[in-house]
């Protein structure tokens, strides 16, 4: 039983990634058709349209195709995920996790902005092995028959496991001199145990990167760094040892090299780094 769920979850992973081609021709279509403006703010909370949008028209693809069992669920409250991959027929408790294949984080990045305020700054250990991560990169553009008037695109996107790329991310934070605090060796000195501050990110100075970091590596003048997971900035290294880090785990993981492909497709900085 637990080994065809599991070959489920992963074939209906496989679906939602293959499909989003599809989901994203469908997106651009509907906006195209009705969300026309003048103007267009890049701080307008439009990227957040743009996920769902993603969630409820890949849903209206998976729900076409009757002969599979499962579907999106979008995830109230304040969870870190957006969506839940569950089973059409059975009950879903987004508490307990009963009835769900897998969950889905989705991010959206603004191509026209000088820096991304999009995270993905979750622990590796707060992941499960089958999570989704999505990322969509969205700007506005002109309509083809009215030159005045704009209306949000998605212009490329990833789609694949989450841990790979929280894996990558890792990596190149150590390698930039940053650390994760370690058992047993809390700045806090957490008597609890386990300390709820192990893996928690730290820069290269010793500031917590995350406000849920140790209230002792606070920064000066700020609660936290904050630097940690951004789309753009994880991707950063330094020098000639850092790119090669950079193309080690190119090589060690397709998933990971589809994400640096899609960075580096539109990011020059991203592929600089990788030549």
């Amino acid at each position: 039983m637990q080994n065809n769920r599991q070959a489920l979850a992963d074939s209906a992973a496989e679906n939602v990634i293959t499909s989003t081609h599809l989901t994203v021709n469908a997106v651009n279509a509907f906006t195209e058709q009705v969300f026309h403006t003048r103007g267009g703010r890049i701080g307008s909370g439009m990227g957040s349209v743009i996920e769902a949008l993603w969630g409820f028209h890949l849903n209206v693809i998976l729900n076409s195709e009757k002969e599979i069992p499962y579907e999106l669920g979008w995830i109230y409250g304040h969870e870190y995920n957006d969506f839940a991959c569950i089973l059409r027929n059975e009950d879903w408790d987004p508490e307990t996790k009963d009835g769900e294949l897998f969950r889905i984080e989705v991010k959206s990045m603004v191509a026209s902005a000088d820096e991304s305020k999009a995270h993905f700054d979750r622990l590796q250990h707060e992941f499960a092995e089958n999570e989704l991560l999505a990322v969509f990169l969205w700007n506005w553009k002109t309509m083809n028959d009215q030159p005045k008037t704009i209306y949000p695109a998605i212009l490329d996107y990833f789609v694949g496991y989450a841990l790979p790329i929280a894996q990558l991310r890792d990596v190149l934070h150590l390698e930039r001199g940053g650390s994760f605090i370690q058992k047993d060796h809390c700045p806090d000195g957490c008597a609890i145990q386990p300390c709820k501050h192990v893996g928690e990110p730290l820069n290269a100075s010793g500031v917590r990167e995350r406000r849920s970091g140790p209230q002792s590596s606070r920064g000066v003048g700020v609660s936290y760094a904050a630097n940690f997971g951004g789309m753009l900035r994880m991707l950063g290294s330094r020098g000639k040892t850092g790119k090669e880090y950079l193309k080690t785990e190119y090589a060690s993981d397709p998933t990971k090299a589809r994400f640096i492909d899609f960075m580096a497709r539109n990011f020059p900085r991203v592929a600089r780094a990788i030549k």
